[in-house]
């Protein structure tokens, strides 16, 4: 008697882990460039390159939500998370081609901390992609994402607050808020993905 063969994992949901992994690696390594800064210009250039995958897995699953009928998750979700996971991984760059730009010459250490609440964030997008197919214990992911977003908000006003206090020259106040942003803004991303999952469980339940 022939065994038959276990269903193979829809292609969305190897794409999705995938994703989640190289946002989650430029998380690390911009988190890597603000805790050892050297090295600045090659450390960018990985940052490039991870970017530029995240753009090809981007494409890789909108090509085969272009070829499927059926999809184990409605079109505009699957769209939504592989939009967001492509924006982590974007703005870790956006981040990093920051800092050459306008030459950045130290980091702050409130930088650093975002930075450790992105990777912890990114971190947990990986294992909330991972169970996404068996759409179970998923909600314990969404809600440390909820947490980690709250502690990004309370990380961006108290990085925020030291530098108005401390920094006396306009144009590095206008270089240090405008990147302090760019890292609240890939944290916010990952809270995004939190609210597409809760959404597709509901869906689903």
């Amino acid at each position: 008697m022939r065994l038959a063969r276990l269903p193979r994992k829809p292609i969305f949901f190897v794409k999705f882990s995938e994703h989640a992994v190289n946002s989650l690696k430029a998380a690390q390594a911009l988190e890597d460039l603000l805790k050892d800064f050297t090295d600045v210009e090659r450390k960018v250039r990985d940052i490039h390159a991870l970017e530029h995958r995240g753009d090809e897995l981007t494409h890789e699953i909108i090509k085969s939500l272009n070829e499927t009928f059926v999809t184990p998750l409605d079109r505009e979700d699957i769209v939504g998370l592989a939009s967001h996971l492509d924006d982590v991984a974007d703005v870790a760059y956006d981040a990093a081609e920051f800092i050459l730009l306008y030459h950045i010459r130290f980091v702050r250490p409130h930088a650093v901390r975002q930075a450790e609440i992105l990777v912890s964030a990114a971190t947990e997008i990986v294992e909330m992609m991972n169970g996404l197919a068996g759409l179970k214990g998923l909600q314990a992911h969404w809600i440390k994402l909820h947490t980690f977003e709250n502690e990004g908000d309370q990380a961006f006003r108290d990085a925020v607050g030291e530098l108005f206090a401390s920094e006396t020259d306009p144009a590095e106040i206008i270089k240090w808020k405008d990147l302090h942003q760019l890292i609240e803004f890939a944290i916010d991303r990952c809270e995004d993905l939190a609210n597409i999952v809760e959404t597709i469980s509901i869906k689903h339940s």
